[in-house]
């Protein structure tokens, strides 16, 4: 066929992913990271990466242990209960690999992608106010924002203020519990609004204040799904995090799944899908590829694999890289990867390796997780 959005994942990182892009990353946690495409940009290389992602820092640091970031915008850069700020993103920024990282609250970032899939100009929330996050502009202060002379924007994804603070023009009147009686339930909280009200923060002037954030809009997006159909219509299960706005939101995107199915299966139930055919521009059919995150009603995460990886980022750099070449760089592809390096950098609990270690993270069909795997500290 022609016209089919089917691709390895060389092909489409070689044809959508270029050096110094906009890279948005879907998945959230430990949970549906689109990790085929993330090994493929580490074995050819590509670097310079504006990196958005929002909601735990897996891809991220691979990519940062790597050195193929430059920039980052984005919200919670750890590993869940092992490393407050992954070691690699952590290092990186030290050293100034990492040049500028831009930092939203989850909330925030989250209302972004909302404004990026649907096209508006802005979201509003009060999340971010009486937190630092409104006092730094660091892609301002970096000369980033903006228009150039002749009236393009300085980076197409760079909005031109991190923010904007208005007063509220309904004085608080959408804000619980003004119109309700009965004291502080749990629908019923007190939001202190006549508190608010006397502040003149950010404006100037006493009011209600409301934060407006800009839309992402990043050229690319990589995301990862159990089901795609062979046209592009995507379907996610279990936790969505951002993905469908993120999909939405970008120039190009790229989806790699665990199983490609006909259109038709599909659109039995239409309602269950998340993302147009008409959005896709590639999809990578890689059974696993989700490895070592989890992929619900698929398998889970592998959690050793995690507690081996905090220890392993903490060695020099050339130890790290030494990690990635002989682990991912050294591989021909995903399959190669999946076949036989998974499981050889740590010992489990069965010792098994390669296939039988990713069979033994198949999902429990009743759960969508598998509830007695082992997950040591």
């Amino acid at each position: 066929m022609a016209d089919s959005k089917l691709m390895t994942a060389k092909e489409a990182v070689q044809k959508f992913i270029k050096p110094g892009i906009c890279l948005c990353i879907g998945g959230f946690s430990y949970t549906r990271k689109p990790m085929t495409l993330i090994r493929e940009i580490i074995r050819q290389g590509i670097g310079d990466l504006f990196v958005t992602m929002n909601g735990g820092a897996s891809c991220a640091e691979f990519l940062a242990a790597n050195g193929l970031i430059k920039w980052l915008d984005t919200t919670y850069v750890g590993l869940e209960g092992l490393q407050p700020v992954a070691y690699s993103i952590r290092r990186q920024i030290e050293e100034g690999q990492i040049q500028l990282i831009e930092d939203y609250s989850n909330y925030g970032f989250a209302l972004r992608t909302l404004a990026g899939k649907y096209g508006w100009p802005f979201a509003p929330l009060q999340a971010e106010l009486g937190a630092d996050l409104l006092e730094y502009d660091v892609f301002g202060k970096a000369g980033l924002r903006g228009k150039n002379a002749d009236g393009t924007w300085i980076h197409p994804s760079i909005p031109p203020k991190k923010f904007a603070v208005i007063e509220d023009p309904f004085d608080g009147w959408g804000y619980r519990p003004h119109a309700f009686q009965g004291g502080d339930s749990t629908a019923n909280q007190s939001n202190n609004l006549d508190v608010a009200r006397q502040s003149d923060k950010y404006t100037g002037k006493q009011g209600v204040k409301v934060v407006l954030v800009p839309p992402i809009l990043p050229e690319v997006c990589i995301m990862r799904a159990q089901r795609v159909g062979i046209g592009g219509t995507v379907r996610l299960e279990g936790i969505w995090g951002p993905d469908i706005e993120q999909a939405c939101a970008a120039k190009h995107l790229i989806v790699e799944c665990e199983k490609l199915v006909a259109e038709e299966e599909l659109r039995a139930v239409p309602d269950a899908n998340h993302v147009g055919a008409h959005f896709v521009d590639a999809i990578v059919e890689q059974p696993f590829g989700g490895y070592p995150t989890a992929v619900p009603n698929y398998y889970d995460y592998d959690w050793d694999f995690w507690v081996n990886y905090s220890r392993i980022n903490r060695q020099s750099k050339e130890q790290v890289k030494a990690y990635w070449q002989q682990m991912v760089v050294e591989t021909a592809d995903d399959w190669e990867y999946l076949t036989t390096r998974v499981g050889t950098d740590y010992t489990c609990v069965s010792g098994k390796k390669g296939m039988e270690r990713l069979f033994e993270l198949r999902a429990d069909v009743r759960y969508g997780y598998k509830p007695d795997l082992a997950r040591p500290i």
